[in-house]
């Protein structure tokens, strides 16, 4: 009877702890998403971009993308950045991965494209286009005139690289229904109904999830195996449509560092990149007050 009290006490132990740090992940998620707003709402005020719009000119406005995605990638110290170009009638127009790829008509299959050419407002979800990541989209004008939109493109990837730093591994599992959007993916792994979207997944995890994903434990969102903890929660594009999970799992051995876990994974609420200087006081200083 003590034997299975103390085991049920940390069976809750272990699931709050997931539960914990499948938050933290969401956080960390929340985050890489208003990071992406904030780049599209700087770029799309870039006045050399305008200049490339209003005279036709796809060379200027790629060249303008790659040296400003390469300051933005230094001074944020992000790896994974892409961004692209629309035009004002929904048509991609410079992708910064491919100069010679344009044209597509992209209101047909991308949500958010289109939810932006009818409210011409910024917005940022996770979206499926031809791949499944965090996208911020903004209008871009020139003297009140809307001449096209922005959209700023994270993978998962930075995420992934954060949970990996405190021993936290991160995958995103997608319905595999949605490879008929997403053609991009169908080359990545499959474990039963769903495609490993990150592509940061460890040597030997494909083997690790392969023998837990199921769907009884993906709608439970955990799972115990040979001394490793699982946690799955579900993952909503921007129609709040389920997409796929969410999924982390770590060694139980954390559990004895999960106050410290939380701790460290917990996001700067101040900017990284910004020092604040106040004057040193020196305890033996004498100061003077006056009072009128």
């Amino acid at each position: 009877m003590i034997y299975r009290a103390n085991h049920n006490l940390y069976i809750e132990d272990a699931k709050n702890s997931v539960e914990s740090v499948l938050g933290l992940t969401q956080e960390l998620i929340s985050n890489e998403k208003q990071l992406a707003l904030s780049i599209a709402l700087m770029l799309s005020q870039n006045e050399t971009l305008k200049e490339g719009y209003l005279s036709n000119d796809r060379a200027l406005l790629f060249e303008t993308l790659q040296s400003e995605i390469a300051k933005i990638k230094q001074y944020l110290q992000i790896e994974n950045l892409e961004v692209q170009l629309h035009t004002k009638d929904a048509k991609a127009y410079v992708r910064s991965w491919d100069f010679d790829d344009y044209g597509d008509d992209l209101s047909t299959f991308r949500k958010g494209i289109a939810l932006l050419q009818q409210t011409k407002m910024p917005l940022v979800a996770i979206e499926l286009g031809k791949r499944l990541n965090i996208k911020a989209l903004c209008p871009i004008y020139a003297k009140e005139t809307f001449i096209g939109s922005l959209e700023i493109i994270i993978s998962f990837d930075e995420v992934a690289q954060k949970l990996n730093a405190k021993k936290i591994n991160f995958v995103v599992l997608m319905d595999k229904e949605l490879l008929e959007v997403g053609e991009w993916m169908k080359e990545l792994d499959q474990i039963d109904n769903y495609v490993i979207v990150s592509n940061s997944c460890p040597s030997g995890c494909i083997n690790a999830l392969s023998t837990i994903i199921s769907t009884s434990t993906l709608e439970k969102g955990f799972a115990r195996q040979n001394g490793v903890l699982f946690g799955f929660t579900p993952l909503f594009d921007i129609e709040a449509k389920q997409v796929g999970y969410i999924g982390i799992w770590f060694g139980e051995a954390l559990l004895k560092e999960s106050l410290l876990l939380r701790a460290s994974l917990t996001p700067y609420t101040t900017p990284l990149h910004v020092k604040t200087l106040e004057p040193a006081i020196q305890n033996s200083e004498k100061r003077e007050v006056l009072i009128r």
